[in-house]
C-alpha cells in the first residue's frame, strides 16, 4: 500500500486518476463454447476486454481484484422464458506476482490480460436429452476497487469521509470501476 501512496502522493493526482478510471470503460464480452457430455455441460469461456491498462496498473501497485464468474445452463421453452437447470459461481482473485512479473488469476499466470481464458466449467444437469434444447450464459464481474477501499483512501485525504455525500461519491466511483461482461452460447453435442 505504501507504493500506492508513493505513486499517488498528490491529492489532486489521485482524484484525477480515479475520475479517469471511472470513465475509461471499453467494450467487454465473453466468448464461450459449451458441449453436452452425458449429463454434464462443459463450458470453455474467454473474457475479452475486461482488463484495461488503468485497472491493471492498480493491481500491479498492490490492490488485488476479484473476478466473479457465474455460469448458467438454461433449458429453452417455446413462447416462454427459459428454465435455469444449473448454476455455478466462482470467485477468482486477480493479483500481480512481483517475483514472476505477471498478472495471475486464481494463481495461474495470465499470458494476455486482454483475452482471459477461464478454466473449464462443468455443470451437472441431472438428466439431459437434446443439446439443442439448452443455452449457456456466462456473466463476469471484475471488482478491483471497492467503496470500502476508496473510503480508506478518502479518509487519508480528507477527514470528512464519513459524510453521506462522500459515501455516495465513493460508491459511484467504485461502481464505475467495476467491469462486467456477458456472453451466451448454444449447447453442442460432444463429438
Amino acid at each position: 500500500m505504501s507504493r500506492l501512496w508513493a505513486f499517488f502522493g498528490d491529492r489532486r493526482r489521485l482524484a484525477i486518476v480515479l475520475l479517469l478510471l471511472a470513465g475509461a470503460a471499453k467494450a467487454q464480452e465473453v466468448a464461450c463454447r459449451a458441449v453436452l457430455a452425458g449429463t454434464r455441460a462443459l463450458v470453455d469461456a474467454t473474457v475479452h476486454g475486461l482488463l484495461d491498462r488503468e485497472l491493471l496498473r492498480i493491481v500491479q501497485l498492490g490492490v488485488a481484484g476479484r473476478l466473479t464468474v457465474e455460469t448458467s445452463v438454461v433449458r429453452r421453452r417455446q413462447l416462454w422464458f427459459g428454465h435455469v437447470v444449473a448454476v455455478t459461481t466462482r470467485e477468482l482473485p486477480l493479483t500481480w506476482s512481483e517475483e514472476r512479473g505477471v498478472f495471475e488469476l486464481d494463481g495461474r499466470p495470465l499470458a494476455d490480460p486482454e483475452n482471459v481464458p477461464l478454466e473449464r466449467i462443468a455443470l451437472s444437469l441431472g438428466e439431459a436429452d437434446d443439446p439443442k434444447a439448452y443455452e449457456v450464459e456466462v456473466v463476469t464481474r471484475l471488482v478491483v476497487v471497492t467503496p470500502g477501499s476508496l473510503g480508506r483512501v478518502a479518509g487519508f485525504l480528507e477527514s470528512e469521509s464519513d459524510s453521506a455525500l462522500a459515501r455516495t461519491l465513493l460508491g459511484a466511483i467504485a461502481n464505475d470501476l467495476t467491469r462486467s461482461a456477458t456472453g451466451t452460447c448454444p449447447m453442442q453435442p460432444r463429438h
